[in-house]
């Protein structure tokens, strides 16, 4: 038997003595990948066990079984099946083995991320903490809290890390599923009153910029209940790294947007938020209710074969910005490969959108404010569609 050679490795045993068996058993052993039980994926959405107390590992179901490791307290493992009085446990080999029912307790598990690609993970919730792992494609990790866009994941003995959420997959219900994806392509477009870089035709700023914007509109989005995911990567300095054009920004985001599309399959609409150029002041802003805010703009790409449904997208909620907000929407304009970029990555979904919202003439707060009233809008218009 598999167990019985197993069983005679003592080293095997040590190793399992130190080991959280959670697929993430590795991921401080630096560049080393997470070596995780294929059974994982298919058992993260059941119960587990949780160790309470040094417990054995058998090869069997039954004390007359060989003892092939033991587990420490605090420990979970996903059970992959009953057997009588003992459950089967996944190992970080990928074999398995048994622990009795009677010595551990049952819970329904956290919530897992799924690792769809090779992934780093993080001491805190950015891109400026250190790396102190890795996970691969397949591997899972209980969900330990959220932190802005941010999963703080439980590693072996109780550690924690940190994975973006745009990069993983979770076992969350339909109800939290994310459904909205927040980019920039032109992160760094900022006003005139704030920007350190005016240099030429740019209204530019590393931090004081649209954002923003994005990130104020997801978090209104999330708080009316429509789980969205805001990108955070900084393209302009992803093009500065490759030495890469500007004319490139668009082929740079796309492939954040596919990346967030295979890790997050329940996504269905994609919102580039820009600001426009040095458009007058007066074409850019309204007032409603004694509020000053920038105006929206809708801009369509022509040039591939499905921007018709970006078009009735943009034409509905155009329609409903004017009618609850007089004068917010600039309307929609439509752009060929003659007149810019002519798809802006919308050849991805029906449901992608470019949002100019005001211009350089604007102000942080009024294009804020353009985000709530868009917020508010596209969260009646989602609402809308489920009850059909």
């Amino acid at each position: 038997m598999l167990f019985r050679k197993i069983a005679t490795r003592a080293a095997v045993v040590v190793l399992l003595l130190f080991v959280a068996f959670v697929p993430a058993y590795e991921a401080l052993r630096g560049d080393q990948s997470i070596a995780a039980a294929k059974e994982n994926s298919s058992a993260a959405s059941g119960n587990v066990v949780k160790i309470v107390d040094v417990t054995n590992l058998r090869s069997g179901p039954g004390l007359d079984y060989d003892i092939v490791g033991k587990a420490v307290p605090g420990v979970t493992m996903p059970i992959v099946k009953t057997e009588g009085d003992w459950y089967v446990v996944p190992l970080p080999s990928g074999d398995q083995a048994y622990v009795a029912s009677w010595v551990v307790e049952t819970e329904t598990p956290l919530r897992y991320v799924v690792f769809t690609d090779r992934t780093n993970l993080r001491s805190g919730p950015g891109l400026d903490h250190a790396v102190i792992g890795k996970a691969v494609s397949g591997d899972t990790l209980p969900i330990a809290g959220v932190e802005g866009d941010w999963y703080r994941v439980t590693l072996s003995g109780g550690k924690q890390a940190y994975v973006a959420n745009w990069v993983v997959r979770t076992n969350l219900d339909e109800r939290e599923a994310p459904k909205v994806y927040i980019y920039h392509t032109h992160n760094r477009e900022s006003w005139k009153n704030v920007a350190r870089s005016v240099q030429g035709s740019s209204v530019d700023d590393p931090k004081t910029n649209i954002t923003l914007v994005g990130k104020h509109l997801g978090e209104k989005l999330n708080k009316a209940g429509i789980r969205s995911l805001v990108e955070t990567a900084d393209f302009a300095e992803r093009l500065n790294a490759k030495k890469l054009a500007f004319s490139q920004s668009y082929a740079e985001s796309k492939k954040a947007v596919v990346q967030a599309m295979n890790a997050n399959p329940s996504l269905s609409y994609f919102f580039d938020i820009h600001r426009d150029a040095d458009v007058p002041r007066k074409n850019t802003t309204v007032t409603i209710k004694g509020k000053s805010y920038a105006r929206i703009l809708f801009v369509i790409g022509t040039a591939h074969a499905n921007h018709a449904a970006n078009q009735k997208l943009a034409e509905e909620l155009n329609k409903r910005l004017n009618k609850k907000y007089p004068g917010l929407s600039r309307g929609v304009i439509s752009k060929s490969a003659h007149q810019g970029n002519g798809e802006y990555n919308q050849s991805l979904s029906p449901g992608s959108l470019l949002l100019e919202i005001g211009g350089a003439n604007n102000t942080l707060e009024e294009s804020r404010l353009a985000a709530e009233a868009f917020a508010d809008v596209f969260s009646d218009y989602f609402r809308s569609l489920k009850v059909k």
